[in-house]
């Protein structure tokens, strides 16, 4: 069975697409703190269905959201954060847990105009690399999805119980194309025996990092937006021959 199983968008259990930047020098919350500030509340106004609460710390800087599903429940999320590398916007797209896809601004969009807010508080700073990141989970049913990763991606043979992460860089002249493989599993209580947990479905997280190789120079809007579509036709074609078995160059 796992020999026939093919990756497709239907597939999909939950997703999160995220816009990270190495900025140059590095913010620090603690230093920072002020500047931060008034960048997360210029996009908290700018962008209230995507960014809502600050949550600021010396050593911290956070931007959640919390995104109600009526007559489903709700759940409270991380849509900007700073980490030692630099910020990164983040856009849900898809909960697995209420099964519900997340409607929002566009994502070039809202990434450009935060980085012009960004770059109207920070004079100086170099953007250097900016990466697409997709986060997806791939529901593969009672296929037991490290066996499918095995079988499909390597010569290993793992035992039951066993585990494999595999990462994995493509790269071409311009861009790197990182791919970590993991198989997960989806876990549920036992309706009939209290207290016991089963698992109701196999899957496999795959997150894809498409970034910019040459970290020279100060990137602009254009350069920016053309790494940007470059990473999503990635994920929209290339990404689905390499998982369905395809392992030439792409």
């Amino acid at each position: 069975m796992a020999e026939n199983f093919s990756f497709s968008k239907t597939r999909i259990d939950e997703h999160t697409i995220k816009v990270g930047v190495d900025i140059r020098p590095v913010i620090e919350p603690k230093l920072d703190r002020v500047k931060l500030f008034d960048v997360g509340q210029k996009l908290v106004d700018k962008y209230p269905n995507l960014f809502e609460s600050l949550v600021q710390s010396p050593t911290e800087f956070l931007i959640r959201k919390k995104f109600v599903f009526p007559g489903k429940g709700e759940v409270d999320l991380p849509t900007l954060a700073i980490t030692p590398r630099g910020v990164v916007f983040i856009f849900p797209q898809r909960l697995s847990l209420f099964q519900e896809e997340i409607q929002l601004n566009n994502i070039d969009d809202v990434s450009l105009d935060g980085l012009k807010i960004f770059r109207g508080s920070f004079a100086g700073k170099m953007f250097c690399r900016v990466g697409l990141v997709n986060e997806y989970i791939f529901d593969t049913g009672q296929i037991e999805s490290t066996e499918l990763v095995c079988s499909r991606f390597t010569k290993v043979k793992v035992p039951q119980n066993g585990e494999i992460v595999l990462n994995i860089n493509r790269p071409d002249d311009d861009y790197n194309k990182k791919i970590q493989l993991k198989p997960v599993q989806k876990i549920e209580r036992d309706p009939n025996i209290p207290g016991v947990d089963q698992v109701s479905s196999y899957g496999v997280q795959v997150v894809v990092d498409f970034n910019n190789r040459d970290m020279s120079n100060d990137l602009d809007e254009n350069h920016i937006l053309g790494i940007l579509h470059k990473g999503k036709q990635y994920n929209n074609n290339e990404l689905y021959d390499f998982l369905n078995g395809s392992f030439g160059e792409v």
